[in-house]
């Protein structure tokens, strides 16, 4: 058996592996997604900034609580997921429960809010 090798003599290399992987759907749908959420993360920190204003007018403790409430049910989740999957090695049940938790203390002020008879 004949093996013909390149003119300089080198045998040809491994074919190339991609040092990129897509999981979770086309390119196409994972942009919007992305997009989505960045606009819902924008929105959110506009509401957040007109809540803000309104409890510098004298707006009182309901307001800053509904303003604390709204960015940890809406922007610091985006952000932590966002943060985390880029940071070291951070598992996935980790990002969950950090952006979980925080929707759940979100909540939780703005339900305070809701429902304070005071």
């Amino acid at each position: 058996m004949i093996t013909l090798l390149p003119a300089h003599g080198v045998a040809p290399a491994a074919p190339l592996l991609p040092l990129q992987t897509v999981t979770g759907g086309s390119t196409v749908v994972v942009l919007a997604a992305l997009l989505a959420l960045l606009v819902a993360t924008v929105l959110s920190l506009a509401v957040a900034a007109r809540l803000y204003g309104g409890y510098r007018r004298g707006g009182g403790r309901a307001m800053l609580g509904l303003l604390v409430g709204l960015v940890l049910l809406t922007t610091v989740p985006f952000v932590l997921r966002m943060v985390l999957t880029n940071v070291g090695d951070v598992s996935a049940t980790t990002r969950a429960l950090a952006a979980t938790s925080s929707q759940l203390a979100g909540l939780l002020i703005v339900l305070t809010v809701v429902f304070d008879r005071g």
